[in-house]
C-alpha cells in the first residue's frame, strides 16, 4: 500500500544521488520507489483490500520530496531514505485512514508514529552514514506533484530485491 511519485519527481531522485556510494549497501531501484502507506507483507488479499479502501475520505494532497536520513538513526543506519518537504501531513491522514480500514482484515497499524520515506538504500550491517547524508543537497527534490491515489501492490521477492507489481489504484477523493 504506497503512493508512488510521478516519474519526473523519480528522475529527480536518481539526480539528486548522483554517483553516491555507500560501502556495504544495496541500493534500492527506480521500480521498488514509493513512499510506504502501510506494509501488508506477501501474504495479503489484494482483492480483499482493494475492497476495504474503495471510497477512501482522504483528501488529495500537494508533496514534495526532500530532507534525506537514516533508520534508527544516521550514525548506526540500516536504513538510507528520503522523506518529504512538503505534505507529511496528508500523507499522515492517509495513511491513518488506510490503518483503520485495513484493521478489521488483520492488518494492525504500525506501533511506531508514522514517518513518510522513500527508502533509497538498505545496510547489511549498521553503521555511519552520516557522511553520505553530508553530501546530499538538504532542499527540495524534484517538483511538487498532487497525491491523488494510492497503490496496492503486490510483493514477489527475489534474489536481487523485492518486485513490486500493482495489482489495484485507489482514487482519493
Amino acid at each position: 500500500m504506497a503512493v508512488r511519485p510521478p516519474e519526473a519527481v523519480l528522475d529527480a531522485v536518481a539526480d539528486a544521488l548522483g554517483e553516491v556510494e555507500l560501502e556495504g549497501a544495496r541500493f534500492t531501484t527506480r521500480d521498488q520507489w514509493h513512499l510506504t502507506l502501510q506494509f501488508l507483507g506477501n501474504r495479503a488479499d489484494i482483492d480483499a483490500v482493494a475492497g476495504a479502501l474503495h471510497g477512501l475520505s482522504a483528501a488529495r494532497f500537494d508533496a514534495r520530496l526532500g530532507g534525506w536520513g537514516a533508520f534508527p538513526k544516521p550514525r548506526r543506519a540500516g536504513v538510507v531514505w528520503i522523506g518529504l518537504h512538503h505534505g507529511d501531513e496528508g500523507c499522515s491522514a492517509l495513511a491513518s485512514e488506510v490503518g483503520e480500514r485495513l484493521t478489521p482484515l488483520g492488518f494492525e497499524p504500525e506501533a511506531r508514529p508514522f514517518h513518510a520515506h522513500l527508502t533509497i538504500a538498505r545496510l547489511k550491517s549498521p553503521r555511519s552514514v552520516e557522511a553520505m547524508l553530508a553530501a546530499l543537497d538538504t532542499g527540495p527534490v524534484g517538483e511538487p506533484w498532487t497525491v491523488d491515489d494510492v497503490v496496492v501492490y503486490e510483493s514477489r521477492l527475489r534474489r536481487e530485491g523485492a518486485a513490486y507489481v500493482p495489482r489495484a489504484t485507489i482514487t482519493l477523493a
